[in-house]
């Protein structure tokens, strides 16, 4: 199950999935949103699936 709580949230999460490289800001916390989400989420065996869960979402804002 997939889910953003807004457009916003959404970005960040497509932004996060589909990033090459994944770097860490200097001043984030242990505990930022994409530190929490699922393993499988972060995955990048998964990045198609996830990806296209986001598109659906985004259609369903349209």
């Amino acid at each position: 199950m997939l889910w953003a709580y807004n457009v916003e949230h959404l970005d960040l999460l497509e932004a996060y999935v589909s990033a090459q490289l994944r770097e860490r800001g200097q001043h984030m916390g242990s505990q930022t949103l994409v530190e929490r989400l699922p393993a499988w989420v972060k995955e990048g065996r998964h990045r198609a699936e996830v990806l296209g869960a986001i598109g659906q979402l985004r259609a369903v804002l349209a």
